[in-house]
C-alpha cells in the first residue's frame, strides 16, 4: 500500500535531520507550515511532528514549536525506532460514519467497504448516527480521536451541511462521501447516478403504458440523492413527452417516523396524509417511491384502502432485500453496494498516498423485475 501523507512528511524532516539540513536545536517547520507545503491538513501534519516526538526525534515545546532533539549521529537505536516503515507495526486506520442499516440498504455497503479496507492492510473503525446530525459531529470528533487517518462518511439527510465535514474538507483531510455528494463541498464522492435511475424507472412504468405517475419522496431539501431522484422523474416525463402534473409530486416523511415509537401520533397523520393524497387523485396508475421503506408503507395504505398491488396500481422503489429464490417484491433500483464500498475506499487510500484531486464517481445501477409491476392495460 502507498505511504500516507503523515508518513511522507515524517520521512521528509527524519531526512533533513540525517543529512544535517536541521541540526540539534533547530527548529522544526511548524504544523501551518507543514500543511501548506505538502497540501495536506494541520490533522496530518500534526500526526507527523506528534510521531516524531514520540519517538524522541524532536521536542514539542507548547507555544515556541518543535525543536531537534538529536543532530546527525542520531543514535543507531532511535533511527531504527525512528523508521516510519516499521513504526512499531502500525496500523493504518481508517473511520466509516453511516446512517443506518437496513436489509435493502447499507449492509452490503458496509461489507464492501471493511472487505476493502482489510484488503489494504489497514483497520476500520465504525460509527453510526442514526440520521441525526449531532450523532454525526460526535462520530466525526471520536474518529480524530481515535487517530484514523481518513475517513468515508455516508452524510445524514438534511437541509444544512455538518461543519465538521466541512471543516475536513477545508484542512485538506483525506476524506470521501459515500451514497451521495454534497452540492457546493469541494470533497471527493461515490454515488448512484441517481438522476439517471430514476428517470429509467420512471420510463420503465411508461413503457407499460402508465401516464399518470405519482412519486412520492422524503422532504429533500439539501439531499442532493433525494433532489437528483426527482429530477430523473421530472426528465423521464419531459423525454417522453408526457406532461407533468405537479400535483402528483408528494412530499410525506411517514418512513422517517416509522421506526421511532414515541412518534405513532405524528406518523398517523403522516399515513392519513397519504390515503388523503391517493383520494384526491384517482387517475394515479402508478408511483415512483425514492426509498424501499417508504414503498412497504404505500402498499401498507392501498391495502387499508382495500386496493391490491400490482392489480390496482403499479410501484417502483429504489432497493430492496436480495431475493433468493423468486422474484422479489418490489420491482426496484438495484444499487451497487460493492462497487461503490470498492471505489470510496480506493478514493481514500489514494488521498492518504498523496493525491490531492477531487473526484466525483457516478456507479452505474440495475434495474431488476419484481411482482409490483403491471401493464395499465391489465389494470
Amino acid at each position: 500500500m502507498n505511504v500516507p501523507l503523515y508518513k511522507q512528511i515524517y520521512k521528509s524532516i527524519l531526512n533533513q535531520i540525517t543529512r544535517g539540513e536541521l541540526s540539534k536545536g533547530q527548529k522544526v517547520p511548524s504544523e501551518q507550515e507543514l500543511a501548506e507545503k505538502f497540501k495536506v491538513s494541520r490533522i496530518t501534519s500534526k500526526k507527523a511532528l506528534d510521531l516524531l516526538a514520540q519517538n524522541e526525534i524532536i521536542e514539542r515545546v507548547q507555544g515556541k514549536g518543535s525543536f531537534v532533539l538529536h543532530s546527525v549521529d542520531l543514535p543507531t537505536s532511535q533511527l531504527n525506532r525512528a523508521n516510519i516503515e516499521n513504526e512499531g507495526n502500525r496500523i493504518l486506520k481508517i473511520g466509516l460514519v453511516i446512517t443506518d442499516l437496513s436489509d435493502s440498504y447499507g449492509i452490503e455497503l458496509m461489507k464492501a467497504i471493511e472487505h476493502n479496507i482489510s484488503k489494504s492492510g489497514a483497520h476500520m473503525i465504525v460509527k453510526f448516527t442514526h440520521e441525526m446530525i449531532e450523532n454525526e459531529e460526535k462520530a466525526i470528533t471520536e474518529l480524530l480521536q481515535a487517530g484514523v487517518e481518513g475517513m468515508i462518511v455516508l452524510p445524514i439527510h438534511g437541509e444544512h451541511y455538518n461543519p465538521k465535514i466541512l471543516e475536513l474538507v477545508l484542512q485538506n483531510y483525506p476524506i470521501v462521501l459515500v451514497d451521495r455528494y454534497l452540492r457546493g463541498i469541494q470533497a471527493s464522492s461515490v454515488s448512484t447516478n441517481n438522476m439517471k435511475a430514476a428517470k429509467e424507472a420512471t420510463e420503465y412504468l411508461i413503457s407499460l403504458e402508465h401516464e399518470k405517475i405519482a412519486y412520492i419522496t422524503l422532504p429533500y431539501d439539501g439531499t442532493t440523492v433525494l433532489e437528483d431522484r426527482m429530477k430523473g422523474f421530472q426528465l423521464a416525463h419531459t423525454e417522453q413527452g408526457i406532461p407533468l402534473n405537479p400535483n402528483y409530486l408528494f412530499t410525506n416523511n411517514a418512513c422517517e417516523l416509522a421506526y421511532k415509537p414515541t412518534m405513532k401520533h405524528e406518523l398517523n397523520k403522516e399515513l392519513n396524509k397519504i390515503k388523503q393524497f391517493i383520494k384526491e387523485n384517482p387517475e394515479i396508475t402508478a408511483f415512483v417511491v425514492c426509498r424501499h421503506s417508504f414503498a412497504e408503507i404505500l402498499i401498507y395504505v392501498l391495502e387499508s384502502m382495500g386496493k391490491n398491488v400490482p392489480e390496482d396500481y403499479s410501484i417502483i422503489c429504489f432497493d430492496s432485500p436480495i431475493a433468493t429464490i423468486d422474484k422479489p417484491q418490489f420491482t426496484h433500483i438495484h444499487q451497487k453496494e460493492d462497487k461503490l464500498g470498492e471505489k470510496a475506499v480506493k478514493l481514500v487510500i489514494e488521498q492518504l498516498a498523496g493525491d490531492t484531486d477531487i473526484q466525483t464517481e457516478f456507479i452505474d445501477f440495475e434495474l431488476i423485475e419484481g411482482i409490483s409491476t403491471g401493464k395499465m392495460k391489465n389494470l
